[in-house]
């Protein structure tokens, strides 16, 4: 990268940097982003979702099963006529799935109809992606849910269903599954995709202390984006086209313009309860992303046992009164002593006009990986990357290097890493005193 920018010689030190930011696939290597929208070839868009008047026309007809994926009440309230009832909970192991919807009467051969209350329905999402999982050869779901049904003029029955036991008689589909070891494993890689489905509030995650009482770990996984996948619904409520959701999502970047890579392989993750992330995984195999893994266990099993990293944002005034509190026992623009504190940016930056942050160290992103261990003995010798903190930061929120230094220092065993997301743009806004040199 060094010798192509040297070669060309008009090449910006912004562009350099954003040459250098490429992850290899071992542990402690680079990974690298798409920097403009790739959507090559024909996109095929699966049959995953019926609408309420096809459903209306074939619920009944041979070689279609109907699932309810609602609550028991709600199913006993009024549900598709020879709807077999499938709550949530009743299946919940990918691993077992396949015996288990044969003892409820399923082949995995069939048409599966998945049917939640609305479109907004991710307990559909997650029968889907169980059935998916198994091996179902046509598993799809109910769009606008018992609602849109209704509306449609579908009937409705009160009286329970069952089906005869049979043997499950599909090959399971692992590739759709994303275990803690998985992730752990493929977070940061060349190629791959982190997608936080809570959205950017459990995402950012909490501050480390609230009202002086400090809290568990939050945030995210490594290297994950965060979501809404609402965004992928129209004003009206009900889903948008397949074409329309695909284009939405592409814009699913860690910055403004900076597009994701559709033919990626994508992991999405939720709270580990709300199955949100299930839903997201349907929405996004409806917008013909074929290479995508739910993963179910998401934040709540990635953070429990605490031996995992985890990227929590920091906000500006946090960080003041951290740096506040230790300015009161070093001297002035000394490094932090209760963590680690790094400008990410390139030398030019650091020490230029704009200045930087007291007390921040510069280590630049193209040289983070190889330079870390040498900056920490110099600067914070007795670190333990398991308790102390490593926060970063770069110019703002389109400066994405925090983000990606975040996964590097994930990579080299540090477990508390904090994202200080808004950077320089933000310390400004919050009163924040630089300084230059």
């Amino acid at each position: 990268m060094r010798s192509n920018a040297a070669r060309l010689g008009t090449l910006t030190l912004a562009l350099a940097a954003v040459a250098a930011l490429s992850l290899a696939s071992a542990p402690a290597s680079r990974a690298a982003w798409p920097w403009t929208r790739k959507d090559l070839g024909e996109v095929t868009y699966p049959e995953v979702g019926v609408t309420a008047e096809w459903l209306v026309s074939h619920a009944g007809a041979r070689g279609v099963a109907v699932v309810d994926a609602r609550d028991e009440a709600a199913y006993s309230a009024g549900h598709v006529p020879r709807a077999i009832s499938i709550p949530p909970g009743v299946v919940d192991d990918p691993a077992s799935a396949g015996e288990a919807f044969g003892r409820l009467g399923l082949s995995g051969r069939e048409r599966i109809v998945c049917c939640g209350d609305s479109a907004w329905s991710p307990e559909a999402g997650m029968l889907f992606w169980l059935l998916e999982a198994a091996g179902a050869e046509r598993a799809l779901v109910l769009e606008g849910g018992m609602r849109a049904y209704a509306e449609a003029g579908g009937e409705l029955s009160t009286e329970p269903a069952t089906r005869e036991p049979t043997e499950w008689r599909t090959t399971p589909r692992p590739d759709r599954v994303a275990t803690l070891a998985y992730v752990a494993d493929r977070y940061g890689r060349k190629g791959v995709e982190v997608v936080d489905a809570r959205g950017r509030d459990g995402w950012e995650g909490l501050p480390a202390t609230v009202d002086g009482e400090p809290v568990e770990r939050t945030g995210h996984v490594p290297h994950a984006l965060p979501y809404d996948f609402r965004k992928l619904f129209a004003p009206d409520g009900g889903l948008m086209p397949p074409e329309e959701s695909r284009k939405a999502l592409s814009a699913l970047g860690p910055r403004t313009g900076t597009y994701v890579d559709l033919s990626s392989e994508f992991i999405v993750y939720d709270d580990g309860s709300s199955r949100v992330g299930a839903l997201g995984y349907f929405l996004m195999r409806r917008a013909g992303v074929d290479t995508v893994r739910y993963y179910a266990g998401g934040f709540a099993e990635w953070s429990a046992e605490g031996t995992t990293p985890v990227v929590r944002i920091v906000h500006g005034e946090e960080l003041k009164e951290r740096l506040a509190r230790e300015r009161r026992w070093l001297r002035p623009n000394a490094p932090p002593g209760s963590f680690i504190f790094l400008d990410v940016r390139h030398i030019s930056g650091y020490k230029g006009t704009r200045g930087h942050i007291p007390g921040a160290v510069n280590l630049a992103s193209s040289v983070f990986a190889d330079s870390l261990d040498a900056v920490l003995e110099k600067h914070w010798p007795k670190v333990d990357r398991a308790t102390t903190p490593i926060v970063t930061y770069c110019y703002g929120e389109n400066c994405i290097r925090s983000r990606y230094t975040s996964t590097l220092a994930a990579r080299a065993g540090f477990l508390r890493i904090e994202r200080f997301f808004g950077g320089l743009t933000e310390w400004r806004m919050v009163g924040g005193k630089t300084t230059a040199g």
